[in-house]
């Protein structure tokens, strides 16, 4: 038996109330707070999620499965077949370090919005109104080395692998994809959308309309190797992950997000 999801609508939203629980992914936590999955984030299943995100921001269902396999599997309960949300905030399966919006799990609150960590990344934009690939990869990579010496400093354990790698510039694509068109969004609509103020909601009524192109595996690719170009330490960081040379990094990206076994989380 299919399962039906509600009518969208995206002009209802309601942050989440005593009893609600959430990922750390802004992405899923929207789709709950505009009650296009269950507002209280619990009894999620897999194919529940996937025409969430087909219907709602229009991902391609093999993305939108992988998530959704990943929550169900980060069941404590193994012989379930639905998740909570707050079932992924588990430390290098979905969630990881380096996150765009959360604090690191060496640190302590991994998964609620974190202000001061995103308004660092946002202020590598500058004055600028709008994204771009330049501006998007700086600011995911200085994110990266920020952790990095957050984690030196505290003589806490970083991890930073190709997984992890892949896993951020995934992420950056993917809300350069939802909220805009070749690398080009609204700051507005990104600050929205992650949490900043403190809303993880859909943008719908500054003007945001869900893409007419599906966000598929194909335009991921094209995203992720535009931000890998755009960036001035790629050479640095392939060296970092361990597969030493650009042209290596993006061959591992090309054949490890065909693998049905990782999520972004941003």
């Amino acid at each position: 038996m299919t399962e039906a999801l509600p009518e969208i609508d995206y002009t209802k939203w309601q942050a989440p109330g005593e009893g609600d629980v959430r990922s750390p992914c802004p992405m899923i936590n929207a789709l709950a707070n505009h009650s296009i999955l269950p507002h209280n984030g619990k009894g999620i299943t897999k194919e529940m999620a996937v025409k969430a995100l087909g219907a709602a921001i229009h991902l391609d269902s093999n993305i939108a499965s992988i998530f959704a396999a990943g929550g169900v599997a980060a069941n404590p309960d193994h012989s379930a077949h639905t998740f909570d949300l707050n079932h992924v905030n588990k430390h290098n399966w979905i969630e990881h370090d380096c996150s765009l919006s959360r604090d690191d799990f060496a640190f302590g609150d991994n998964w609620h919005f974190n202000k001061e960590v995103f308004d660092s990344v946002m202020a590598h934009y500058g004055t600028a109104e709008k994204t771009d690939f330049a501006h998007a990869s700086k600011a995911r990579y200085l994110r990266i080395q920020a952790s990095k010496e957050a984690h030196k400093r505290a003589g806490k354990e970083f991890t930073y692998g190709i997984k992890e790698c892949i896993m951020s510039y995934g992420e950056t694509a993917l809300y350069l994809n939802l909220l805009g068109k070749d690398g080009v969004a609204p700051l507005k609509w990104v600050r929205i959308f992650f949490g900043s103020p403190e809303e993880e909601r859909l943008p719908f009524a500054e003007g945001w309309r869900k893409p007419a192109q599906p966000i598929n595996q194909t335009l991921m690719n094209k995203t992720i190797f535009s931000l890998v170009s755009a960036n001035e330490h790629k050479a640095e960081e392939a060296t970092e992950v361990g597969v030493g040379t650009i042209q290596a990094l993006k061959t591992v990206v090309e054949s490890f997000i065909k693998v049905p076994s990782i999520c972004t989380v941003m």
